[in-house]
């Protein structure tokens, strides 16, 4: 199957991959994609993570990146728009910021590096006025050079990972997922803050922003800043042609159709992290986690949000049988005995389901429920333990 409108990653998940093992693994992968190709995927994310700055002016640098005896260069413009890239090198004397190829890389993708090796930045003295000398400074050629700082500022910030905190994420990019219709991000940052500084593969169904194309994708770039190695998929009914990062990618198709999701999961898996923020319908609920749990990685997790649905006969719902299977929370109570399928009478391994074998945990939380998938083969107490008890302990 082909999945029209999904490019392959090319040099970014080599690099993504390579960039945890070390520092002659990682320059031997430079070498081979090629330092060009290489500086490309960095300056990608630095154009991703750099915040805008109220200037009167656009403010350029000159980037500088070596790796042995090879150089490459680019022309950084900042402006009210955001950081835009040039290939080449800039004759106008402006500020300097070189650094070696495999400290750039480490610096910007491995959050687990909090002291990574700093650009050196090389100040330029024509950057500041020549009205701009102490104590009689000019007011206009000051504000000048303070904009021009926040400006080298906003962009050597955007050399690390940056906040680990999801809430904060989450408002920065306009998710919904905290401090607005739910609080997601704190259930989040406990299951995935020990998977942060790992080369993940993680599936978002439900891009947002509904049939408008021009909307959507807030939740996968607040995935893609938390998680700096990480390759993330977004899944929607519609077309989001403009949802697009460094390392987002956007699919259309239908959660609701179990041949399809396989084969999403065979070409694009396996996932370490699956979350279902689609239609939120409960057969559609149900239909993705039968169809996609098997391409979860174990250690990885399936999360299935708002599940308030669960409830609303409109959704495919039921407020009145609570352990209805068809509705999602029903199929997840299921799950609870599955996880316990080796004290069930009758049905142990022989008679277990895919899911009874392969979860290991849920967590549930007001309107989520996190699965958590790794290999359930725990025995049963054993068979001399009387099953009719009758009292003390255990």
């Amino acid at each position: 199957m082909t999945l029209v409108g999904v490019e392959r990653w090319g040099a970014v998940e080599a690099l993504l991959l390579d960039v945890g093992c070390g520092h002659e693994r990682l320059r031997t992968t430079i070498d081979r994609v090629g330092l060009e190709k290489a500086v490309d995927v960095a300056v990608a994310e630095l154009v991703e993570r750099c915040r805008p700055v109220p200037l009167s002016a656009p403010v350029r640098f000159q980037l500088e990146v070596t790796c042995g005896g090879q150089e490459a260069g680019r022309v950084l413009t900042l402006d009210t728009d955001g950081l835009s890239p040039k290939y080449g090198w800039v004759s106008a004397n402006v500020p300097r910021i070189r650094i070696d190829a495999v400290d750039l890389l480490r610096g910007i993708f491995r959050a687990d590096l909090p002291n990574a090796p700093a650009p050196v930045v090389t100040w330029s003295d024509a950057w500041a006025d020549e009205s701009l000398a102490y104590p009689n400074a000019d007011e206009a050629a000051f504000a000048r050079f303070q904009a021009r700082t926040s400006a080298m500022q906003a962009l050597l910030a955007a050399f690390t990972p940056g906040p680990a905190n999801l809430g904060e994420l989450s408002v920065a990019f306009g998710s919904d997922k905290w401090a607005s219709f739910h609080w997601y991000t704190q259930h989040y940052q406990r299951h995935f803050a020990p998977l942060r500084g790992e080369p993940i593969r993680l599936l978002e169904i439900g891009i947002g922003g509904y049939q408008h194309s021009g909307c959507g994708g807030e939740s996968l770039r607040m995935w893609q800043r938390y998680f700096p190695r990480a390759v993330v998929y977004g899944l929607d009914i519609f077309a989001k042609p403009h949802v697009r990062g460094p390392r987002i990618r956007a699919v259309q198709g239908d959660q609701n159709d179990p041949g399809f999701l396989d084969e999403l999961g065979r070409e694009l898996g396996p996932f370490d992290i699956v979350i279902d923020d689609g239609s939120h319908i409960n057969e559609h609920v149900t239909t993705s986690l039968h169809a996609l749990l098997p391409h979860v990685r174990p250690g990885g997790y399936y999360v299935i949000e708002d599940l308030q649905t669960s409830y609303w006969p409109g959704c495919g719902g039921d407020d009145a049988d609570l352990t209805n299977a068809s509705t999602s929370v029903g199929r997840l109570k299921e799950l609870v005995d599955g996880l316990n399928h080796m004290e069930i009478p009758g049905r142990s391994n022989d008679g277990s389901s895919y899911s009874d074998r392969n979860v290991i945990g849920l967590h549930f939380y007001h309107n989520l429920a996190v699965v958590e998938k790794g290999m359930n083969a725990e025995d049963g107490i054993p068979a001399f333990i009387p099953r009719q008890y009758g009292g003390g302990e255990m």
